[in-house]
């Protein structure tokens, strides 16, 4: 092979590896833009309320996912800033399983959430969430959310989260609570274990459930035991936000 040749051949060797590198670095910064709207998109569906997230990156070789300032806001009529704000949340996910029928997580990690319950007439605004993800997990549509959702929540990939971690919560009373007011408790911290281990996993709308199920129970029993806390709360208010939680 003549020098020439070989240099012309070593040349357009490093342009083409120059290029696949390009390529995947773009591939890899979109990927954040395509995830985070596709996340914008699908949660409301779920929850029945407006959600954005700051920022979503991924790392390949690892598997981890972080998200920064994810805000789930609050269904309609409700005047407080948001439902849940949370500033870091870590998902670490098998990648061998991301092709499987069930996708394997190890863990979910939720630090430092911010919860604002906000008491409605005869509701309140995490009992909406809740009741939206109830039916949401039954193949019904929630209540603010006009997208069409499936007919049968167990359609599609099924999950299996090996552990879920909601550590360093605190929850605040809602304005219309303490009318004007303000106060923060904190909420103890939340293991979850196996999560759509047996049989073959459950459906994202089975695992949304039984999440925020625990979740809401964990801050119903906060707020319920927040008595002493909220002495400025008429008493007429005060047994309609215990009532809520029964």
């Amino acid at each position: 092979m003549s020098p020439n040749l070989k240099k012309r051949l070593k040349k357009v060797l490093v342009i083409s590896c120059v290029s696949v590198l390009v390529l995947i670095t773009l591939a890899y910064l979109l990927l954040g833009h395509i995830v985070k709207s596709a996340v914008e998109t699908m949660v409301p569906k779920i929850t029945g309320t407006p959600v954005k997230m700051e920022s979503f990156s991924l790392s390949i070789l690892t598997g981890k996912v972080k998200i920064k300032n994810f805000v789930i806001g609050n269904p309609k009529d409700y005047s407080t800033e948001y439902a849940f704000s949370l500033g870091s949340l870590l998902v670490d996910i098998e990648m061998s399983t991301l092709l499987s029928k069930r996708i394997v997580i190890d863990e979910i990690r939720i630090d430092e959430a911010k919860v604002i319950f906000e008491l409605g007439l005869t509701t309140s605004n995490l009992g909406e969430i809740k009741s939206n993800i109830d039916k949401y997990a039954k193949g019904d549509k929630p209540k603010e959310e006009k997208a069409e959702v499936p007919k049968k929540a167990d359609g599609g990939k099924k999950v299996q989260i090996n552990n879920f971690y909601f550590n360093g919560a605190s929850v605040s009373a809602g304005a219309v609570i303490l009318q004007g007011g303000k106060v923060t408790m904190p909420i103890p911290d939340i293991h979850l274990k196996d999560i759509g281990k047996d049989e073959k996993g459950a459906s994202v709308g089975e695992v949304a459930d039984e999440i925020f199920v625990a979740v809401y129970a964990s801050v119903g029993k906060v707020v319920g035991s927040g008595a002493d806390a909220l002495k400025g709360i008429g008493n007429e208010s005060w047994n309609k936000v215990k009532g809520i939680f029964k």
